[in-house]
């Protein structure tokens, strides 16, 4: 009865752990569904101004061009974003939920490696949106009037990087600073998959019905 109870106690060890990641797998998933629905919005902010905006004949083919290549690049990057987003949010918890012993892990650290790729597609999209606004405030501005909304819209440029980068040294973290479960998951405590499955299922739930009726056997 005591190695039942000892894989009984594993068993909930491991339980405990992947409760735990899954944590982390719902504040990424929150997180993806944050800046994928925002890229989709630029994205649509950037489709209504390639399609609705009316170019004066007179315009300068220099000024046209910056307009149609920021408008395409943002569109895209903004798209690739919002696909980004999906894929991991969909796949990913499919795969921790889904998967076999040890997805929940393979899971969440692959939706964290994912995260450096769709956060640059979200910074290009928005900077390239502001860049396509400024483009197109040279085209249908007179040029006082664009030069002041260039000076505003390089401002607010200037404005979100610094505070990108501010807020990430505050609240970024090092992978020093990272908590993880390899201590655990590595332990001998925690069952491991490699042998045992027949005792185990047959043992852990004997524990576990002896423990609800608080026998044992001897």
């Amino acid at each position: 009865m005591l190695a039942a109870d000892k894989l009984l106690l594993q068993s909930n060890v491991k339980q405990r752990a992947i409760q735990l990641r899954e944590k982390e797998l719902n504040l990424f998933n929150d997180n993806f569904n944050a800046v994928g629905t925002q890229s989709a919005v630029l994205a649509g902010f950037a489709m209504t101004s390639f399609a609705e905006i009316d170019l004066p004949h007179n315009a300068f083919y220099a000024q046209k061009a910056c307009l149609h290549l920021f408008v395409t690049i943002s569109i895209c990057a903004n798209l690739m974003c919002t696909a980004s987003t999906t894929f991991v949010s969909v796949w990913g918890s499919g795969k921790a939920l889904r998967g076999k012993d040890g997805s929940m892990d393979k899971a969440v650290d692959g939706m964290h490696a994912e995260r450096a790729f769709i956060f640059t597609c979200f910074g290009v999209g928005l900077i390239t949106t502001l860049m396509a606004l400024m483009s197109a405030a040279w085209i249908l501005m007179t040029l006082e009037v664009a030069i002041v909304a260039t000076m505003g819209i390089s401002w607010s440029i200037y404005v979100i990087v610094r505070q990108a980068r501010r807020i990430h040294s505050k609240f970024g973290l090092s992978k020093a600073d990272i908590v993880t479960f390899d201590d655990i998951m590595g332990s001998p405590v925690v069952p491991s998959t490699a042998g045992g499955g027949e005792e185990d299922a047959v043992l852990i739930p004997r524990a576990q019905q002896h423990a609800r009726r608080g026998t044992y056997d001897v």
